[in-house]
């Protein structure tokens, strides 16, 4: 009877003594706070890159969460005065105690899928101060001349249509606001074909989808390329019955102002005298002497005399 009852009050005495976590049979409770706060960051920033997704705007957006989140990652890699109930730092318990670490996998993919591959630091710089927690952020001087352009754009745009997404078809918007479009467009497009420069992918959607709107939607390059298409054609069409004129003019002058009478060689008669054999070409300077003494004595008989 002792001994049961000993049994049972041994494991609520050292239950007192325990972490207070959700669960105190938890190996891992004193850790367990700082991966929920680790959760945390990591789905803010998941939810502000979703957020931002059409179109992809993370860099210019999702700055902060991304600070946040790297910022407590580092914080998690160096828990080394904290410990599990066996004994291991809460840093080895959330990167290296088990097969799989959730927390490293969805940090990795953070940082080389979202931030990486939309290549924020083409247009932010951080730098970085985990240790005072004080991470300073800094935008390109590209992305801000980017930034103001766009806005002159769009400043435009708002004034001669009250910010109507879709001008009246009497709009002078395509005329009025094709200046500050071509600057953007201009600078933009000087950077892209720069080699060893990138903007992040923030612009690059950015400037899509103004050319779409500025295209597609307002039909602006449509109503200012139709003149010039039409020029274009007529200017064309009249060099190429130019040429065609100066061809045959020429023709007319090279033959003497007459028609020329072209020779049909298959009804002409066929050679009648003997043709005279050609010399092969392979045949030397030296062997020619030989040649003609041997022709002629052979023919009239009548001795050479070589002399040198």
């Amino acid at each position: 009877m002792w001994i049961f009852l000993l049994l049972l009050i041994l494991p609520t005495l050292s239950l007192d003594h325990a972490p207070k976590t959700d669960d105190p049979w938890d190996l891992d409770g004193p850790c367990q706070k700082y991966v929920e706060k680790f959760a945390l960051v990591q789905s803010e920033m998941v939810a502000c890159a979703t957020n931002w997704s059409i179109p992809p705007k993370v860099c210019t957006n999702c700055f902060q969460q991304y600070i946040d989140f790297k910022q407590f990652e580092y914080y998690t890699k160096n828990l080394n005065d904290i410990f599990s109930l066996d004994n291991r730092s809460c840093s080895q318990v959330i990167y290296e105690n088990y097969v799989l670490s959730y927390s490293s996998d969805i940090s990795g993919a953070l940082t080389s899928k979202i931030w990486e591959q939309s290549r924020c630091d083409s247009c932010i710089t951080i730098n970085w101060n985990f240790p005072k927690n004080k991470s300073e952020v800094s935008f390109s001087d590209r992305t801000m001349q980017f930034q103001n352009r766009l806005y002159e754009w769009r400043n435009c745009v708002v004034n001669y249509t009250s910010g109507a997404v879709l001008p009246t078809n009497d709009s002078q918007i395509c005329t009025l606001c094709k200046q500050p479009f071509d600057d953007l467009f201009g600078f933009y497009w000087k950077i892209y074909i720069t080699p060893d420069v990138d903007f992040c992918v923030d612009v690059e959607t950015t400037m899509n989808d103004t050319i779409h709107l500025w295209n597609d939607v307002w039909m602006c390059a449509e109503k200012q390329d139709r003149k010039r298409d039409i020029v274009s054609v007529l200017l064309t069409f009249g060099i190429l019955l130019f040429l065609t004129f100066l061809f045959y003019t020429a023709s007319y002058i090279q033959g003497g102002g007459e028609a020329r009478n072209l020779i049909r060689y298959s009804r002409l008669d066929p050679p009648q005298h003997q043709r005279s054999r050609l010399i092969s070409s392979g045949m030397s300077d030296l062997d020619l002497p030989s040649r003609s003494t041997t022709t002629v004595s052979s023919n009239y008989s009548i001795p050479i005399h070589q002399t040198r």
